[in-house]
């Protein structure tokens, strides 16, 4: 994965775990299983597994040890940088922790250059005073 697709896909993963995490709040993790990507679950997206195991209600031990297996298994290091965030999004996610707070966890793993890019290409105001902060 070069690194402009891995900045259009953190992105992407930055914003869903926003979204899902507001959702899980207020809704409940089981109420995530609606929103999963079946595509996505069917490739065996970190992200999309992840909120498939939380939404289950499996134990957050088990699901960070089963997706660090998925990860380790993955050679590409930008690919695994990726999935690294998306997993750290599930955790984050099943914790029920405030969404900035999220939000603030994926970034801290991002270069300074890396969350500039990303900033870049969301356009959800909501978001505008979170990215004030980076």
């Amino acid at each position: 994965m070069k690194h402009p697709e891995f900045i259009k896909q953190t992105s992407y993963v930055i914003q869903r775990a926003y979204n899902f995490s507001n959702n899980g709040r207020k809704h409940g993790l089981t109420e995530l299983a609606q929103d999963i990507n079946a595509d996505g679950l069917k490739r065996r997206d970190i992200f999309e597994f992840g909120i498939r195991l939380a939404s289950d209600g499996i134990d957050s031990e088990y699901i960070d040890k089963v997706l660090s297996n998925m990860i380790i298994s993955e050679q590409n290091e930008t690919v695994k940088r990726l999935q690294t965030i998306q997993k750290e999004a599930v955790l984050r996610i099943q914790e029920g922790i405030n969404p900035w707070m999220v939000l603030n966890s994926l970034f801290s793993l991002l270069t300074e250059d890396e969350k500039k890019e990303v900033k870049s290409i969301i356009k959800d105001e909501s978001l505008n005073d979170f990215f004030t902060m980076y």
